[in-house]
């Protein structure tokens, strides 16, 4: 799932139907009811039925503007779509073309400077994608001009928040080694303390983008240059209090819970986006298929590889809403976690997992099978599940043989800084949480970073 803000920062450096939501006090048929509901079905993947509910063509920048979100919003999920591409950027012209329109008929000039900005930012993020970024930095420079003439005595508009945030907080983000390069484009510095504040505001005060700033700060609060993860998760914590049930607030979610290693939550809250989705009978198939994607990883990491490849066997079969992408993710699970499932008896797992006095069983499994580095893995797992650090981090020291499957080496050093983490042995959890952040691949890296800086018992 893309975010607006980090193309723009490659641009600058290179069933039934649902309940309608209730209507706002526009009423019913207003031009304020219409983005409410179009923004609502996008929120939960409805792409087809946002794009029934958009207005007929009409001269309005702001109307024009729902058409290109819409765009913008199937692009997240299938940002290779090169008809979707093109669709999106003629939709992006006419808005410009709209903003630019003078007259009584035209828009105010906040308006103008409002629709112009977001144009040319969406216009950013798609040449930055199709891989033009000089012409991504260009468009960026100009959102940044008009963005800017939103600003009255009384403030920028909530909406305009958004974008403001966005630029300030990724120009300032550029590269040293990038600022002659910027300087010579003509492109503005950044802020970033200010991009953030102004972020913060467009969440809350925002009625079109509140819920896409929530989303770009889960997104920077949580990527490693910030190392703000306490800071995300409130933000995806708020995120889910707005909108506890949209298919995209529990996916992104999901998404977080992944990278910090909290997979049992992650598997939860995407159960929950899978169900809402069934009863809607609508989502989009990449959103649904993407959904399947983080849940076989999300099993894949909680060391369930045969659950792992079920998911992924059922989405494959599925035969809609395959990406070349996610047909890779969803090939790669499944070809893993069939190979790596082989041979072991998973209901005792499960059952392990369901009653702790069922570890006992499992240690003399993996005692029983000591060809299979993995059932010590899963040993230590379960016993690290239980507060027991002397006895996990023994089973998982047994794991550590040449047979040992790399696939599960990232999610093995992690458990071991976990264990040696609870032993209060702070300096080998800080050994094991450096070797597994800098594993390429490893998809729960980030929490071996997190816990670099605060102990594994103390976040939980």
């Amino acid at each position: 799932m893309r975010s607006v803000a980090w193309i723009v920062a490659a641009a600058l450096i290179s069933a039934p139907a649902a309940p309608p939501p209730s209507p706002p006090p526009g009423g019913a048929g207003s031009p304020e009811s219409t983005v409410a509901a179009v923004v609502a079905l996008v929120h939960d993947g409805r792409f087809d039925a946002a794009e029934k509910l958009l207005p007929d063509e009409s001269g309005r920048p702001d109307q024009l503007f729902l058409k290109a979100f819409v765009s913008y919003w199937r692009l997240v999920f299938d940002d290779d779509n090169t008809v979707v591409q093109d669709v999106m950027d003629h939709r992006l012209q006419a808005v410009l073309a709209a903003a630019s329109r003078t007259g009584p008929d035209g828009p105010t000039p906040v308006e103008a400077a409002l629709w112009q900005g977001m144009g040319h930012l969406l216009l950013a993020e798609l040449r930055a994608s199709q891989r033009h970024p000089f012409g991504a930095a260009f468009e960026a420079k100009k959102a940044k001009r008009a963005l800017d003439a939103t600003v009255t005595a009384a403030g920028p508009p909530p909406d305009a928040l958004f974008g403001l945030g966005t630029y300030n907080y990724m120009a300032d983000q550029v590269p040293r080694y990038m600022r002659g390069l910027r300087f010579l484009l003509g492109i503005p510095k950044g802020d970033r303390d200010k991009g953030l504040e102004q972020l913060g505001d467009a969440a809350t005060q925002s009625p079109l983008f509140g819920f896409e700033a929530r989303v770009l700060l889960v997104t920077i609060y949580a990527n490693r240059h910030e190392k703000m993860y306490a800071a995300a998760t409130r933000e995806a914590d708020a995120l889910l209090a707005a909108a506890p049930e949209a298919v995209t607030s529990l996916y992104c979610a999901a998404r977080l819970d992944v990278t910090l290693g909290r997979n049992q939550r992650s598997l939860e809250r995407l159960a929950s986006a899978a169900s809402r989705a069934a009863i809607l009978g609508d989502v989009d198939p990449v959103v649904l298929r993407s959904i399947d994607v983080l849940r076989a990883k999300a099993e894949f990491l909680d060391l369930r590889p045969d659950l792992a490849a079920e998911t992924a066997r059922r989405a494959l079969a599925t035969g809609s809403g395959l990406t070349q992408s996610i047909r890779t993710d969803l090939e790669t699970l499944k070809a893993n976690g069939e190979r790596l499932a082989a041979g072991i008896d998973w209901s005792r797992i499960a059952a392990a997992r369901a009653a702790p006095s069922s570890t006992s069983a499992l240690v003399a499994y993996a005692d029983a099978v000591p060809g299979r580095p993995l059932l010590h893995l899963l040993a230590g797992d379960a016993l690290l599940r239980q507060g027991h650090a002397a006895e996990a981090s023994y089973r998982l020291s047994r794991a550590d043989i040449p047979t040992f499957p790399p696939e599960f080496l990232g999610p093995r050093l992690l458990r071991q800084g976990e264990a040696a983490d609870l032993a209060g042995d702070r300096a080998q959890a800080a050994g094991f949480y450096q070797r597994a952040s800098n594993l390429p691949g490893f998809e729960a890296k980030e929490a071996a970073v997190y816990y670099q800086a605060e102990p594994f018992g103390s976040t939980r």
